[in-house]
């Protein structure tokens, strides 16, 4: 492994609003206590990573904090999710005679909820986070390293990152699963696409 760099992508845990099936961007919430007793029993997950990324939001850091509980975790605010503005915390049934949202549901790329950003705002802002993240791993000399953030930026970064041809609401993002990407290092440092990807299990043990 000494020569291979992987970067595993997981989602955080799950909230009420999650629960609730509501859109949820820059709100800030806690994991629910149900979920907090899960990731706790799962903590043997996070010892295979010698770095902690997560995004700035309460969810993110929780979730992090409960599976790398030993490592230093570093707060990216350009991994947050998007910014849905006026929709924030609305459900569908909400939002579904709304006309701009309905604009919105059937061309996302070129609408913007109102308040909010758009998709190529946030795909500019996670670039940004990505270039942070990996200025870190230079700097600490990492080799495994977990991204705890959210569906939207785990979607875009497997769009920007993997060989595999898939629109961004094709990639299947759960609370359940990461996605474990592997670069060499001579194309992670070239900057080149992941050699390969899988998922991985959130179990007690760890071993995906």
């Amino acid at each position: 492994m000494a020569d291979l760099i992987t970067l595993t992508l997981l989602r955080h845990g799950i909230t009420k609003a999650n629960q609730d099936k509501r859109y949820l961007g820059w709100t800030d919430v806690p994991l629910v206590p149900e979920e907090m007793e899960r990731l706790s029993a799962a903590q043997g997950f996070g010892e295979q990573f010698d770095l902690c990324i997560t995004s700035d939001l309460l969810r993110s850091c929780q979730t992090a904090g409960l599976l790398c509980p030993k490592l230093e975790r570093i707060e990216i605010k350009e991994f947050r999710e998007m910014h849905f503005g006026a929709w924030e915390m609305k459900t569908y049934e909400d939002l579904k005679r709304n006309v701009g949202y309905r604009s919105w549901i059937d061309a996302p790329e070129s609408t913007v909820p109102p308040g909010g950003e758009s998709f190529q705002e946030m795909q500019q802002r996670i670039n940004a986070g990505f270039q942070q993240l990996r200025q870190e791993v230079c700097r600490r000399q990492s080799k495994n390293i977990l991204l705890v953030a959210h569906g939207g930026v785990i979607r875009y970064l497997l769009m920007k990152l993997s060989e595999e041809e898939k629109s961004f609401f094709n990639w299947k993002v759960s609370h359940d699963a990461g996605v474990r990407l592997t670069w060499k290092i001579d194309d992670w440092k070239e900057a080149r696409k992941c050699n390969s990807l899988q998922e991985v299990l959130l179990t007690a043990k760890g071993n995906g």
